[in-house]
């Protein structure tokens, strides 16, 4: 909302004066710098400016949703009739979450804007702002589709759609097994599924589903039959080639809307850029043609890149089809920003997770006897996070997986925390020669040594370490991330680890990112310490632990 006032002039050589005020939105700020004479009130965030640039203004930001506050002078009537010319009947922002300016700017900007990049910086809610403009346009179409560059954010997309509208989710090839469980089915049976009349607004998939030649082409007459009339592909960089099976995959999304979210836009080479602007159809030559455009070319057969070339005119594109804001721009406070990624154990995990689960209740009586009965639900805990803790069997780890996905997808400095060292070491190990990482547990010798080399070097990225020990009484202002591979038993202590970034000092956003694996134990410790609730605190202080505590937290 930008709102227009004529009144006296106060600090202008002028009688009168036209008043500017309204959120943050770099459209205004542009237009407002291009005047020649203008001042900017600081105590009550009004901009003055000549009452002569009251047409400019109208013209320059028509797409804006315009509040004229007060009479107009009898001049400038004629110029009123350009704020009916144009349709703001989406214009209206609802939402069942209060957006911040940068998201308010980003649902104006796409009233205009019916396919583009949206590459902010990770942290900013990209979710929520796709979610706003696909539900803005729920008139227009049947389904919107979203496609999970990554596997197991499935899930994640789903509950976002629960917390920031009140739309219905599905997700393809979802079904319930003989044994009760939620499970995603066979690509058969999700070209069935994706077949069937659906009353759910939202369709989620994945990047990898696509690549199935079958429901490439079911997906492509839905969209253009109009039963799909908005794609979103989330970490779409991941389809930057061209020439492989997903980045193939994603043209047969043909829908009219179209928005791309990714937190790295700007890439190795322009070349990473092709597949995206043309699937935004932006970009309609052949990859040879962009490549001798921007690329210079040279080494074996003139095959090879060796340098770039009109990079302003590739900039020029980018600025006007993608939206990008980084976290110092747009926030003046520094939030929290949470997110609970929903993942999928795999299925070595699974099995482990089953067996330890049946032990368990087999064994309820005899848990309760012991010493601290918490020990068994302990093991529980440690499949989702470190399956190898328990098995000498070679397992996949899926937090595992999706921590390198956003190793890769940032250029943040990360906290990552577990409650256990056997979880820390060896992902420590895992990502020691590629990252810069150092190390905090109760094993390390010298803990202050590991602080200030995250804090002071530009080559540490990565400072990872067991709650207890590193999560109290350090400053650890340089990071804008925290993973939670997982939560401590109660809300306080995970406040406090929260707080090791998010304090006096800090720069930016804090990004908190919880790992909570589906239909497992993850999903119950989450809940009961977000609600701070009576189990909780009988775990933290030792209290006796009932048959039905343990029932609840493994979902029996």
């Amino acid at each position: 909302m930008i709102k227009l006032k004529f009144d006296f002039a106060q600090k202008l050589n002028n009688k009168w004066s036209l008043y500017i005020k309204g959120d943050y939105n770099p459209a205004i700020l542009d237009v407002i710098y291009s005047f020649q004479t203008r001042y900017y009130h600081r105590n009550s965030r009004l901009w003055e400016c000549k009452i002569e640039y009251f047409p400019i203004i109208l013209d320059k930001l028509k797409y804006e949703n315009i509040q004229i506050c007060g009479d107009v002078p009898k001049k400038f009537h004629k110029y009123l009739n350009l704020l009916d010319i144009y349709d703001k009947s989406d214009s209206v922002y609802s939402s069942k979450t209060k957006p911040f300016r940068h998201q308010l700017d980003s649902y104006n900007y796409a009233l205009h804007h019916n396919k583009f990049l949206l590459g902010d910086e990770q942290g900013l809610g990209k979710t929520k702002q796709a979610l706003d403009i696909a539900v803005s346009r729920k008139h227009k179409m049947r389904h919107c589709l979203i496609v999970c560059g990554v596997n197991n954010l499935k899930w994640n997309w789903y509950k976002e759609v629960e917390i920031h509208t009140k739309e219905q989710a599905h997700i393809l090839g979802i079904r319930i097994n003989k044994k009760g469980k939620t499970v995603i089915g066979s690509t058969s049976e999700r070209l069935a599924d994706l077949k069937q009349i659906h009353d759910e607004y939202f369709i989620i998939t994945n990047i990898e589903t696509l690549r199935d030649k079958d429901i490439q082409g079911q997906i492509k007459k839905m969209c253009d039959d109009g039963v799909i009339g908005m794609t979103i592909i989330d970490e779409i960089h991941k389809c930057k080639n061209s020439q492989s099976k997903q980045g193939k995959a994603i043209h047969c999304c043909t829908s009219y809307y179209r928005l791309a979210l990714t937190g790295t836009p700007l890439m190795n080479s322009p070349v990473d850029l092709y597949n995206i602007l043309k699937w935004l159809q932006v970009e309609n030559h052949s990859l040879s043609y962009f490549k001798n455009l921007y690329c210079e070319m040279g080494g074996f057969g003139g095959y090879e890149v060796i340098g770039y070339k009109n990079l302003d005119q590739l900039e020029n594109i980018l600025n006007k089809n993608m939206l990008r804001r980084r976290k110092e721009e747009v926030l003046d406070l520094p939030p929290k920003i949470y997110t609970n990624e929903i993942l999928e154990l795999s299925p070595s995990q699974q099995k482990l997770y089953e067996e330890v689960k049946k032990g368990v209740m087999d064994n309820i009586d005899k848990i309760l006897l012991m010493p601290n009965p918490l020990v068994e639900l302990t093991r529980l805990r440690q499949v989702t996070s470190n399956p190898d803790i328990l098995t000498s069997a070679k397992t996949i780890n899926c937090k595992y997986e999706r921590v390198l996905d956003i190793l890769d997808s940032t250029e943040d400095k990360l906290i990552i925390y577990s409650n256990w060292t056997k979880v820390i070491d060896p992902l420590y190990e895992l990502i020691r020669e590629k990252y810069g990482v150092t190390k905090v547990t109760s094993e390390t010798k010298n803990p202050m040594e590991q602080i200030d080399k995250f804090q002071n070097d530009p080559g540490c990225r990565v400072i990872i370490g067991t709650t207890p020990a590193l999560g109290t009484g350090y400053t650890l202002t340089q990071a804008s991330t925290i993973i939670f591979i997982d939560e401590p038993w109660n809300r306080a202590t995970k406040e406090q680890a929260e707080d090791r970034a998010h304090r006096i000092g800090t720069k930016g956003t804090v990004n908190i990112i919880t790992l909570i694996c589906k239909d497992t134990i993850d999903e119950r410790i989450h809940q009961i310490i977000k609600d701070k609730g009576e189990l909780s605190d009988r775990i933290v202080d030792g209290k006796a632990i009932q048959p039905s505590d343990i029932k609840f937290l493994i979902g029996a």
